[in-house]
């Protein structure tokens, strides 16, 4: 969940709170044609609702597309509708047939769902690895509605699911894109595809091997230079060389973004494409585009946008706190406040955030398998028997005093002493005619 703590992921979530009962919000946007889409994710299941659009009277959505142009009333009208769904997710249907629902309001200002199944997948060629159930995946962690996090066979995975239009005509294009290059025998330069994700009998996704890797850097200009010329000369194409999709590992140059990837027979044809889509692209990424920062398409270079939708106190449901679900209240309410949309108050958020780990950080664990080993210097400091209370009370000895107890930490101590002073106690005895 963003701003909260990074090992806050669905995989703690599973040993620590009553997960099956818990409701993500993975994804949410506005269209004006088409209207507010939010979709929730719950143990593994996928619901998308889709509601009616909201129009701000006297604006014209025509001339301003963008949603970053959206007023504060429409901000207000998206998370209205997405509190409305927190009211709501007792009665929610997941794990059916049917992964849509659209959100009607009724003549009484109430609302009711009404469930369909959309294919949301088309893929642009026919499924050519293996394929792999939803259900078999343990989800550890979900950036976004796209970028999943996971662990198939004991083996770490990521998943691009296409959940929503824009996302499925990207996982399609990826399924393609990796057969092209696996066909031509350069795999080697991507992240593996392993399978195509199924769900209800439909694919809704794509796993491959996980993106891990540093970000490229000027002194990797020569292997990625050598690397772009061996895809090119088995007829490859790829659609882009911008830094955030040029990675580095241990086995070489790693490349992303391989929906763009397109296969030439006409050699000829492909180096005059190749003149911009390859070497001029490569020179403005070694260039000015490197001193602009970037991030990988990978989820693991990402916080998540996902957080968790916290079910409404009721009287037959206790009310109880942990921390993991105070710091889901508290995403909750930071998410839905009507300044986030736009981003623009979150520095203390993120502020908070990076103390509570540096604090994480700084604590000492009492556990022997972790406990630092202790740095005694060489000298040794103790009090000489002449010594004055108004005088230097310590003098430096190059000799080394051998103990076999632990060095002492004044954090043990519940006392004000010092380990060289006693408290002056006495001793009242009763006399011998008492």
């Amino acid at each position: 969940m963003e701003y909260a703590s990074k090992d806050l992921t669905i995989r703690k979530l599973r040993r620590t709170t009553d997960f099956k009962n818990l409701t993500f919000r993975i994804g949410g946007y506005t269209e004006h044609e088409l209207g507010r889409f939010y979709h929730l994710w719950k143990d593994g299941q996928v619901l998308c609702i889709q509601a009616e659009p909201y129009r701000r009277p006297g604006f014209d959505y025509l001339k301003s597309p963008s949603t970053q142009n959206l007023g504060s009333s429409d901000k207000e009208a998206f998370y209205y509708l997405q509190e409305v769904l927190q009211t709501m997710l007792d009665n929610l249907q997941f794990g059916t047939e049917n992964n849509w629902a659209h959100l009607v309001r009724q003549k009484d200002n109430t609302y009711s769902l009404i469930y369909t199944r959309k294919e949301f997948v088309r893929l642009k060629c026919p499924v050519w690895t293996k394929k792999v159930n939803l259900d078999d995946i343990e989800i550890t962690r979900i950036v976004d509605c796209a970028l999943w996090e996971g662990i198939h066979e004991e083996m770490e995975v990521d998943l691009f699911m296409g959940v929503h239009a824009l996302w499925s005509e990207f996982v399609a294009a990826e399924s393609l894109g990796h057969k092209l290059m696996n066909e031509a025998g350069v795999s080697h330069y991507t992240y593996k595809l392993l399978a195509h994700v199924y769900k209800s009998g439909m694919i809704i996704g794509v796993m491959c091997e996980p993106i891990i890797g540093r970000r490229v850097c000027p002194t990797d200009r020569a292997a990625v230079f050598a690397a772009v010329a061996d895809i090119q000369r088995h007829g490859i194409l790829l659609g882009s060389l911008l830094p955030h999709d040029i990675l580095i590992t241990e086995e070489g140059v790693r490349f992303l973004n391989i929906s763009g990837v397109q296969f030439y027979k006409d050699h000829d044809k492909l180096a005059v494409e190749a003149e911009t889509s390859h070497w001029a692209e490569l020179a403005q990424t070694f260039g000015s585009g490197m001193l602009a920062p970037h991030t990988p398409l990978g989820s693991r270079a990402r916080d998540a946008l996902s957080y968790v939708i916290p079910r409404l106190p009721s009287p037959g449901r206790p009310v109880y706190t942990t921390p993991e679900l105070a710091m889901m209240r508290f995403v909750w309410s930071v998410m839905t406040s009507p300044g986030e949309f736009a981003r623009t108050d979150v520095l203390p958020l993120l502020k908070f955030r990076d103390s509570e780990q540096q604090r994480k950080r700084s604590v000492v664990t009492h556990d022997p398998k972790h406990r630092r080993r202790a740095k005694i210097s060489r000298k040794v400091l103790i009090a000489p028997l002449d010594c004055s209370e108004s005088e230097n009370r310590f003098e430096e000895l190059d000799q080394i005093v051998p103990t076999d107890d632990e060095p002492y930490n004044p954090k043990w101590r519940s006392s004000q002493h010092t380990p060289y002073e006693r408290p002056k106690k006495k001793l009242l005895l009763p006399r011998d005619d008492e």
